[in-house]
């Protein structure tokens, strides 16, 4: 494509500022270990087109939504809480909207017509209730080092997916299936990653925009990409399944070691660590707990 072209497509994705109210994934994800020497994909998510929408942060976290469960989410339904004044919205507020509203389907609320998606359209909601949208509802939502490409492919294995921020400028893209990364940033896009590769001897993440009119159906980020600085935030989702389900963490704190079981949903949270004074105590607690060997482990700074 040309740039002309490129500079056509619209994008949408806002930085914004890391919160430190984020509940970070590396708190529970442990060490980050990658096989890259095996291609890894999970199943694709279909590709969709945002039209002249600035709703790319909506479509990133439709297709990871799909991931996780294979109902064809309405973008609308989720870009039209989100979006900012001026028009496209920032990372975080996808995952937050999943995990505190949900989303509704498109049989519940259709997106706009292929010719009629706008951001005026994407912004609709006369006919959505809170009702439709309850039912997408997930568990919650985590950050991740959006800038290290270790851990979004960890994050991709482990969680089904991971949405991330692109910088990018218009001579750049014009490969799109393999983008490079720019030399004055111009823009910035939103991307749902589902795989990755060696790509030419470099670490690559494969991931899906919302330019399905292009013909490109995803786009090859490679370590050069990641090392540039221009990718940024980083979320991954928890499935509802997984809500007043308990879940158990080995625990290391400054080389004090113990277990932790952590229940949270309807309306109930409790989280309770058991620590040991003995390796022999240890493997007690793991027992009387049910807490697997290769239960995540949650490291303490």
């Amino acid at each position: 494509m040309s740039e002309l072209a490129i500079q056509s497509l619209p994008k949408g994705c806002i930085r914004q500022l890391p919160d430190d109210r984020d509940f970070q994934a590396a708190f529970v994800m442990g060490a980050v270990q990658v096989d890259w020497s095996k291609e890894f994909r999970l199943p694709d998510p279909g590709s969709e087109d945002q039209g002249a929408s600035l709703s790319c942060v909506a479509h990133a976290w439709s297709y990871y939504h799909h991931q996780l469960h294979l109902d064809d989410w309405s973008r609308r339904s989720l870009y039209s809480r989100i979006f900012l004044p001026q028009g496209g919205a920032y990372l975080r507020d996808g995952g937050a909207e999943l995990t505190d509203h949900g989303q509704a389907t498109k049989t519940e609320a259709p997106d706009p017509k292929p010719n009629e998606y706008t951001e005026l359209t994407m912004r609709n909601r006369a006919d959505i209730t809170a009702w439709e949208e309850q039912d997408g509802k997930e568990a919650g939502y985590y950050s991740v080092n959006g800038k290290n490409i270790d851990v979004v492919a960890a994050t991709i294995r482990d969680f089904k997916g991971c949405v991330i921020g692109v910088q990018g400028d218009n001579a750049g893209w014009v490969d799109l299936l393999n983008p490079k990364p720019p030399v004055n940033a111009e823009w910035g896009h939103a991307l749902y990653c589902f795989g990755f590769h060696m790509h030419n001897g470099q670490k690559c993440i494969i991931a899906k925009s919302s330019w399905s009119s292009t013909g490109i159906s995803e786009h090859h980020l490679r370590q050069n990409y990641f090392d540039s600085g221009n990718t940024f935030d980083g979320w991954t989702l928890i499935k509802k399944e997984y809500l007043s389900m308990p879940n158990r963490y080995l625990v290391n704190k400054h080389g004090k070691l113990g277990v932790c079981v952590s229940v949270d949903g309807d309306g109930v949270f409790s989280d309770v660590t058991y620590w040991a004074k003995s390796q022999a105590m240890l493997a007690e607690l793991k027992k009387l707990y049910e807490v697997p060997d290769n239960a995540p482990v949650i490291t303490y700074p």
